[in-house]
């Protein structure tokens, strides 16, 4: 079990000689080469096992050990030991990475299952590097570890959730690798959490669908998250649904992402504390500047552009000052554009300069309208 990007390397090396392919690395753990170098060399499964609770170990011993482990771990009933969390629907990986499963675990699972009582230990294992380090990046000061399910071999965690990160599952996917799921499933202590895109159920054939259909089976605690974005009704599984709201709205740009964060905006605004603020959208960059040799050439040329524009300015309707600049981030458009990476990057020194503060809404992201309100509690 290695990742994909060693993977791919190590094949590439390997298919340069005219080697036996036992010594294949990406293929065999050095246990596995052995024994496909030697067929009849003696071999014995360890079959004791005592770390995981029973049910947690059960799942394993039934999928990959052929029932043959001994389970010498009593069973503790103070909670589940296995529970699944399913996100709305929705396509919400963008390759390797999966903000809606990361705003899941960190905003709804950890709170809700009390998982910092201070005695336990907590892991989160996935399966790919760039979303171990997405959630490191955002689990602020916590004090758990995050990590990938091969640097999690040999170690465990009193609990541990697994986020899968994959919108679907195939037998092939490397996410479904039975020896990264085995690893995984039992490298949790007393309970395991796993988080999955909605329909992981129906994923037949594979181990995470296996494992799904598991924990239903018996009966132990499947939970719909909550965590939702005005952007969910983006994806076509919500088409109907985004075709009645805009009924109901004025469309106020040709992009459907502006047209609901406008709407989020709208009711936040509308709240008792905020009546003193207003908004406008497509305000050009150049209106918010007031003494322009503060900025480098380079920036004073895009700024001064008049296609230059943000998105919504949040003012205060008293003295017209901006209090907050929301931008609307489509990942297809952001994420994967460098030269619009380095405009958004401008623009944010620009505002800076001018004190003005930046909210960028990502369409990947989750519960824009809490958001902006507790931005704007901040400011006012």
């Amino acid at each position: 079990m290695v990742p994909e990007d060693v993977r791919e390397k190590t094949s590439r090396i390997f298919a340069g000689y005219t080697l036996d392919d036992a010594y294949h690395y990406a293929e065999h753990s050095l246990l596995s080469s052995i024994t496909a170098l030697y067929e009849d060399i003696p071999k014995t499964l360890l079959k004791e096992h005592y770390r995981c609770h029973p049910k947690i170990i059960g799942f394993c011993n039934n999928k990959f050990y052929n029932n043959e482990l001994v389970v010498l771990t009593d069973e503790k009933e103070k909670k589940d030991p296995l529970v699944l969390y399913k996100t709305v629907k929705g396509n919400h990986a963008r390759g390797t990475v999966n903000q809606r499963q990361i705003d899941v675990v960190l905003k709804e699972i950890i709170p809700e299952q009390k998982l910092f009582n201070g005695t336990e230990s907590l892991g989160i294992i996935t399966p790919f590097r760039r979303q171990a380090d997405k959630f490191n990046e955002e689990k602020n000061k916590e004090r758990f570890e995050v990590d990938t399910v091969h640097k999690y071999q040999g170690r465990e965690k009193d609990t541990v959730i697994l986020s899968t990160v994959s919108n679907e599952i195939s037998t092939d996917d490397f996410v479904d690798d039975a020896n990264l799921v085995n690893v995984a499933v039992s490298r949790a202590v007393n309970q395991l959490i796993v988080v999955v895109a909605s329909g992981g159920d129906k994923w037949k054939g594979t181990n995470v669908g296996d494992l799904v259909r598991y924990i239903k089976y018996n009966n132990f605690e499947v939970i719909e998250s909550k965590v939702r974005s005005v952007f969910d009704l983006l994806y076509k599984d919500y088409s109907s649904t985004l075709k009645e709201v805009m009924k109901r709205r004025k469309r106020v740009s040709a992009h459907a992402s502006e047209n609901l964060l406008h709407a989020v905006i709208e009711s936040v605004l509308k709240q008792p504390e905020f009546q003193s603020l207003d908004f406008v959208m497509h305000q050009p960059l150049r209106m918010l500047i007031k003494d322009p040799t503060v900025l480098t050439p380079e920036e004073r040329k895009f700024a001064m552009n008049i296609f230059t524009h943000t998105d919504f300015v949040i003012f205060n309707k008293l003295d017209k000052m901006p209090v907050l600049v929301v931008e609307v981030d489509g990942h297809a458009f952001h994420a994967n554009n460098p030269v619009q990476q380095e405009r958004d990057k401008m623009k944010d020194r620009i505002l800076k300069k001018y004190g003005i503060t930046i909210e960028r809404m990502e369409t990947t992201g989750s519960e824009e309208e809490l958001k902006l309100r507790n931005k704007l509690l901040k400011l006012v």
